[in-house]
């Protein structure tokens, strides 16, 4: 797709005040965490996303310049949803070892709540080329440093070296990664029961417990080990982005959403607000749509979908005009596109 081509398309986009974008965008982030999550890396890549989440390849483009670019925006958007988690949890008032297990519990609970993303950002991710690398290494520098700060905790600590803490990272790293593919590999072949791999929150006790024994000692990695899992709910710390609920009725839409189809949605709840029908014209003046043959088409193929339905169809012999009017799928979908939209203005006022 040329680039220029893309530009203008993503410019308009950006005018655009139906935040269908967004909604897009979900939908291709959803269907890319449920294809690396079921098939893996080696299966990943735009043609295949699309399919899954019934998106043109043209659209994926105007959004994400590859399909790297898809990934790193869902590593963006779970790690701030951690980092979100853990702002809540005023880690900063706790000593070294209670922020370490605190912010591993959030982390744990997260992944609990939904292994198929711990899956891609934990896992998969290690497969990807240079740019996500580099967010991923940015992410464990993060973690080392705060665990070197163990290295302050008295005479015993200060024994540690330096190489410590980035040793303890990759080792949590792989014992949770090794846990998170055996459950989704337990998930792919639909086990349940008495099989099923435990939760991932499980391992806090002896995670904590590896990272605190060289800096507190034997002791302290002890009373880790003997120590119940915090009271909140894993559910409590890992509840659902806000926007998950909005792109729901969006995942078994039948066509695909553009921001043709929108307008003229928009435009047919706005002209029968009062419970009248609108007509081709009214509907075409109304989304902006100049051609009365394009109008035409599109109101067909909304009907055939289920979101429009025609109330003067007995009477069109006699001439008489058109009166459309949303079905409740399609109320359902201009309510969705309508809380999209306000969500998607509030963040750009943000």
């Amino acid at each position: 797709m040329p680039v220029e081509r893309v530009r203008a398309a993503r410019a308009s986009r950006a005018r655009d005040g139906f935040g269908i974008a967004e909604m897009q965008r979900s939908r291709l982030m959803s269907a890319a965490v449920g294809l690396l999550a079921a098939h893996g890396y080696e299966a990943f890549s735009a043609a295949a996303v699309c399919e899954r989440a019934g998106v043109s390849r043209r659209t994926f483009y105007e959004i994400f310049e590859d399909r790297e670019a898809c990934l790193l925006a869902i590593l963006g958007e779970a790690q701030a949803r951690l980092e979100g988690v853990i702002a809540g949890m005023g880690l900063t008032q706790l000593a070294w070892g209670e922020q370490i297990r605190r912010g591993l519990w959030a982390l744990l609970c997260l992944a609990d709540s939904d292994p198929a993303l711990a899956q891609v950002c934990i896992v998969e991710s290690q497969r990807a080329g240079g740019r996500v690398q580099r967010v991923r290494q940015q992410q464990i520098e993060r973690i080392v440093e705060v665990i070197d700060e163990g290295r302050l905790q008295g005479s015993r600590a200060c024994t540690a070296g330096e190489l410590t803490a980035e040793a303890l990272v990759g080792a949590a790293s792989s014992v949770i990664a090794a846990r998170l593919t055996e459950i989704t590999a337990q998930a792919r072949a639909g086990a349940s029961g008495a099989g099923r791999a435990t939760p991932l929150r499980d391992l806090l006790g002896e995670i904590v417990a590896m990272i605190v024994l060289p800096y507190k000692g034997p002791a302290a990695a002890r009373r880790e080990l003997a120590r119940q899992l915090p009271s909140a709910p894993a559910v409590e710390l890992a509840k659902p982005a806000p926007q998950a609920a909005v792109s729901e009725p969006l995942a078994s839409l039948p066509i695909r959403l553009t921001y043709r189809t929108a307008r003229v949605l928009r435009a047919v709840a706005a002209l029968t607000a009062d419970g009248f029908g609108a007509s081709n014209r009214q509907i075409g003046e109304q989304a902006g749509i100049s051609d009365p043959g394009q109008t035409s088409k599109l109101l067909a193929r909304l009907q055939t979908h289920g979101l429009l339905e025609n109330t003067a169809a007995g009477n069109l012999a006699r001439g008489e005009a058109n009166k459309w009017r949303l079905t409740p799928t399609g109320g359902q979908l201009v309510r969705s596109i309508t809380t999209q939209t306000e969500t998607h203005h509030q963040k750009s006022a943000a």
